[in-house]
C-alpha cells in the first residue's frame, strides 16, 4: 500500500511539473491596456447616409480578468457627414461607449480575439430646420481583434465591428479600426 502511494505521489508530481510551463504561458504579461485607433464606418441601412467611409476614432481600456479574457470598455466618435446628409440630418455624428467581454486566441505571430458587449449610443446633428437634433439608445456590439505584438508593452491593433442601436431611423453600424495599444 505504501508503495502504490509513492507511486501516485511521483506520478502526481510529473504530471504538476509537465503542466506548469502550460499554466505559466496562460498568463498574460500585463493588467491593462490602452489602446488609440483611428478607423472608418458607417450604418449600412441609413437612406440617405449610407457610406461607410466616414472617420472616427476609438479609445480601447482593458482590463485582463483571467488568462486570455479581458472586460473591455470602448469609448469613440464617427463623423457621419461623408454624404453630407445622414437621414435627415447634416453635420451628423455617433458618439458611443460600450462595455463587453473580450476572449483572445494566441496564433503564431498575433493574437486573435472576439469581443461581445453592451453600449450606449448617440446620434447628433442639424436638421433641414437648422435646430439640434440628438437621439441615445441602448444597442450591443460584436466585434473581432488581431494583435501583432511590437514589443512585451506594445501591439498594434486592428479591429472590425458590428453595433446594433435601438435608434429610430439608422439602427446597424459597420466600423473598422486600426491603432497601437499599449500593455501595462
Amino acid at each position: 500500500m505504501r508503495r502504490d502511494l509513492s507511486s501516485i505521489g511521483k506520478l502526481f508530481l510529473l504530471l504538476a511539473l509537465l503542466f506548469v510551463p502550460v499554466a505559466a504561458s496562460a498568463q498574460e504579461n500585463y493588467n491593462y491596456s490602452v489602446g488609440l485607433l483611428g478607423g472608418l464606418g458607417g450604418s449600412v441601412d441609413a437612406k440617405p447616409g449610407d457610406s461607410l467611409t466616414n472617420t472616427g476614432y476609438q479609445l480601447n481600456l482593458a482590463m485582463v480578468t483571467e488568462p486570455q479574457t479581458h472586460l473591455g470598455i470602448r469609448v469613440g466618435k464617427l463623423k457621419l457627414d461623408e454624404d453630407e446628409v445622414f437621414n435627415s440630418l447634416t453635420g451628423a455624428d455617433l458618439s458611443y461607449v460600450t462595455v463587453g467581454g473580450e476572449y483572445r486566441f494566441r496564433e503564431s505571430f498575433y493574437e486573435s480575439g472576439i469581443y461581445l458587449g453592451l453600449g450606449g449610443y448617440r446620434v447628433q446633428g442639424t436638421d433641414f430646420a437648422l435646430q439640434d437634433q440628438s437621439e441615445t439608445a441602448v444597442g450591443l456590439v460584436i466585434g473581432v481583434t488581431g494583435e501583432f505584438e511590437i514589443n512585451r508593452w506594445l501591439g498594434f491593433l486592428v479591429e472590425l465591428s458590428g453595433h446594433y442601436a435601438n435608434l429610430e431611423d439608422s439602427q446597424l453600424f459597420a466600423m473598422g479600426h486600426a491603432g497601437l495599444t499599449f500593455h501595462f
